[in-house]
């Protein structure tokens, strides 16, 4: 299957692009689980933005509809204006299509944001999915991280040495609760605010980036859709699982 995913970071492709490969390794027919190790782009592969990364930038997509003379309509969604983000979402599928029409053969698209908060994000790009699928040949995940992606990233994290048991009892103390079974909880925007997310984990994981990995790629996925139901982690691996798997059946 050919995907194209609209992000705000490398980080958040990382995360995102995994999560789609343990779902369908889980989840998908046994043959995938082998090819995903031997071959993985025979199972899945990401279009790139021409760029160099294989993901494309979701605050970039005016740079991409200029390189690539794309018509961003901007007209309200069923006679009202749309959310927070909506246009950014409706600009993003009409650079997809774009695509498709040049040839690039493009079977789903993942747009993946942080909420930070405002929930509206969410909503518009809903609203984007909603007028797409009219016209749209291809499936539309959306992906909303509440707040941000550290939190998806926390779900993940069980400790692996005793200093890291006592940072998490610590931390237990310091909050109230349990971090990382309660990331939705840490809604704090300031970075060094007791209840930030990226602070928390970064007291955790000492921003060690593999070790923040081994936490979405070895947590089982029903500890990652248990602990994420609130900061949005359990619908986006529904949003996999639903719009993905059956892709599979066309191998």
């Amino acid at each position: 299957m050919r995907l194209v995913a609209f992000c705000e970071a490398r980080a958040d492709f990382e995360i995102a692009s995994d999560l789609v490969d343990r779902v369908l390794r889980d989840r998908g027919p046994g043959w995938v689980a082998d090819a995903l190790d031997v071959a993985p782009d025979a199972v899945r592969s990401w279009h790139g933005d021409g760029d160099g990364r294989t993901f494309f930038v979701l605050r970039d997509v005016a740079k991409y509809v200029d390189a690539l003379d794309v018509r961003a309509p901007h007209e309200h969604f069923s006679g009202r204006p749309g959310a927070a983000d909506a246009v950014m979402g409706r600009t993003a599928l009409a650079i997809v299509r774009a695509l498709a029409k040049r040839g690039a053969g493009v079977d789903a698209v993942l747009m993946i944001r942080d909420l930070d908060d405002q929930p509206a994000r969410q909503t518009g790009l809903g609203q984007a999915r909603d007028e797409a699928q009219r016209w749209a040949p291809f499936r539309i995940i959306v992906g909303c991280a509440n707040p941000n992606r550290e939190a998806w990233v926390l779900c993940g994290f069980e400790p692996e040495t005793p200093d890291e048991h006592g940072d998490l009892a610590e931390l237990r103390r310091e909050l109230g609760f349990q971090p990382h079974t309660h990331a939705h909880q840490l809604d704090a925007k300031n970075e060094q605010a007791k209840r930030s997310a990226k602070r928390v984990l970064y007291a955790l994981t000492g921003g060690d980036r593999e070790r923040e990995q081994r936490c979405w790629n070895e947590a089982p996925l029903d500890t990652l859709r248990d602990r994420g139901a609130g900061c949005g982690l359990c619908h986006y691996l529904d949003e996999i699982e639903h719009h993905l798997l059956p892709l599979l059946a066309r191998e």
